[in-house]
């Protein structure tokens, strides 16, 4: 068996964000990948922060759920974590939670998405 190709999208650009919740645009036809793979770069912090990101999928592109097992390691410092999941329905988003004290945090999230 050959190589396949594969789909990828930077679906958060490298931004610094402050605390709150962040989702991307959605990335259509995922429901037709085998797995999804989700990796995270953080290049800065300040304060005491906590950066948790996962995938959502849909069937719509407007009504989302978890993807079960798709959150990466929790990331405090500079620093890589990565996820991947299958996804079923045929959209997928990345959604990020900044949290902690006076957080600041430069992260990137990127998909790589394995069609069937």
């Amino acid at each position: 068996m050959g190589l396949r190709p594969v789909l990828g999208d930077e679906a958060l650009p490298s931004s610094a964000r402050a605390a709150g919740t962040f989702t991307s645009g959605p990335v259509a036809n995922a429901g037709a990948a085998t797995a999804v793979l989700l990796m995270v770069h953080v290049s800065a912090t300040s304060g005491t922060p906590t950066l948790n990101a996962s995938l959502e999928e849909s069937a719509d592109g407007s009504s989302w759920t978890a993807v079960a097992g798709s959150s990466t390691a929790q990331l405090t410092a500079a620093g890589n974590a990565v996820a991947v999941a299958a996804v079923t329905k045929n959209y997928v988003r990345v959604t990020s939670t900044v949290a902690g004290t006076t957080p600041s945090v430069t992260f990137r999230a990127l998909l790589l998405v394995l069609p069937s």
